[in-house]
C-alpha cells in the first residue's frame, strides 16, 4: 500500500590515575598507622601511591612508603572483533513493496554504550538500477554521514551494507536515525515490525509509540519523519562498541607488612603485585621513581620484592623519622 507522501523537502593514555593507600609498618611492636586512598584514571595511564607507617613500643619509627604505580598506554585494550547489529541476517515476510516512488526509509535507534558506525545495513527484495544513497542522521535531521551505492553491496533479496569512509563515533542513550534512498522504491516493509521495538545487545530500535513513530520514511532523498502503521523496513546499521579502558591496582602481601629495625640487608618488606583489569598479566617492569625515589637508598626492589636495601644503610637509623619511597611500574 502506498503511504501518504510527506511534503517534500529539499534533497540533500596517556592519561593518569592514581590510587594513594596507606599500611602500617612497625619496626617492633606493630601497629596501623593510618591508610589513605585517592584514584584518579585518565585514558589507559595508571598512578598509585601506597604508604605504610610504622611504630616501635613507645618510640614512633614512622617508616612510610609511598609507592606510586604508573602504568603506559601499552597496556592492551579489549576490542569488539565483530560488529553488532539490530536485526542481524533477518529475513522479512514482505520484502518487496509494490510502491515504486523514490522513497527514503530509516530507522530510529539508540545504543547503551558509545561505539562507532561503520555501516548502514538494509535488506533489499528488488534491485536499484539507480543504487542507493545510505546515511546516518541525528535526531535534528543533521547528516552525520553519508555514502554511495552505485549498485547491491550483496545478493538479492539479501541484506546490502554501505561503509562510511571512515566509521563514525556515538554516544551512548542518544538517538540517531539510520536510512537509505531508493530511487526506485520497491522497499521491505513489514507492518507493525516495530510496534514492540527490537534489541540486540548494546544497540535498540525502539518501540513506535516510544519515540513519536518508528519506521520512519520521506517520498525524497530527505531525512525522513514520517511513520505508517510502526513498519519495520529493514534498515540497521554496523556498531562497534568502544571498549573500556582497562586499570592497574597495586597491592602488597601481606598488605600490613612489618620488620624489625635491625633487620639484615636484603629482608623483605612486601610483595608488590600489578594487575589489570582486563586481564592482561603484567609483564611490565618495577623501579623507583620521582619524587621520593628509594629513599637515599635505604630500599630496593628485587624481582617483586621491596626489600632492605643489601647496598643501603639500614633501618636503624630511621627511629622516629619518616621515609618515603616511590616505586614505578611500567606496563
Amino acid at each position: 500500500m502506498r503511504k501518504p507522501a510527506a511534503p517534500e523537502p529539499s534533497a540533500g593514555t596517556e592519561g593518569l590515575c592514581s590510587a594513594i593507600d596507606s599500611v602500617a609498618l612497625t619496626i617492633r611492636a606493630w601497629t596501623l598507622a593510618r591508610r589513605t586512598a585517592v584514584q584518579r584514571a585518565v585514558g589507559t595511564d595508571y598512578d598509585t601511591t601506597k604508604e605504610l607507617g610504622m611504630r616501635a613500643g613507645s618510640v614512633i619509627i614512622g617508616v612510610i612508603l609511598s609507592l606510586v604505580l604508573l602504568a603506559r598506554a601499552e597496556i592492551p585494550l579489549a576490542q569488539q572483533t565483530q560488529p553488532i547489529s539490530i536485526f542481524g541476517d533477518a529475513v522479512p515476510n514482505n520484502p518487496v513493496e509494490r510502491d515504486y516512488s523514490a522513497v527514503t526509509l530509516g530507522v530510529k535507534f539508540w545504543s547503551s554504550q558509545s561505539g562507532t558506525i561503520s555501516a548502514i545495513r538494509f535488506y533489499r527484495g528488488a534491485t536499484s538500477p539507480q543504487g542507493y544513497v545510505a546515511r546516518l542522521y541525528a535526531t535534528d535531521g543533521t547528516i552525520l554521514g553519508s555514502v554511495n551505492l552505485s549498485t547491491e553491496s550483496g545478493p538479492v533479496p539479501g541484506w546490502q551494507e554501505a561503509y562510511f569512509a571512515a566509521p563514525i563515533p556515538i554516544s551512548a542513550n542518544q538517538t540517531y536515525a539510520a536510512a537509505y534512498f531508493a530511487p526506485s522504491g520497491q522497499y521491505t516493509d513489514v507492518y507493525y515490525g516495530l510496534t514492540n521495538g527490537a534489541t540486540q545487545g548494546p544497540l535498540t530500535a525502539p518501540a513506535s509509540a516510544a519515540v513519536g513513530g518508528n519506521g520512519v520514511y520521506v517520498y525524497a532523498n530527505a531525512f525522513p519523519t514520517s511513520t505508517w502503521e510502526d513498519s519495520n523496513y529493514f534498515v540497521d546499521v554496523a556498531f562497534t562498541p568502544n571498549a573500556p579502558a582497562p586499570s592497574l591496582t597495586l597491592t602488597f602481601n601481606p598488605p600490613s607488612p612489618s620488620v624489625p629495625s635491625n633487620a639484615p640487608a636484603g629482608t623483605s618488606i612486601a610483595t608488590i603485585t600489578a594487575t589489570s583489569t582486563d586481564g592482561t598479566p603484567f609483564t611490565g617492569t618495577l623501579s623507583f621513581g620521582p619524587p621520593y625515589s628509594n629513599d637515599n637508598a635505604t630500599f630496593a626492589i628485587s624481582g617483586n620484592q621491596l626489600i632492605v636495601n643489601p647496598a643501603g644503610p639500614g633501618l636503624s637509623a630511621d627511629g622516629g623519622t619518616t621515609q618515603n619511597v616511590t616505586i614505578t611500574a611500567t606496563q
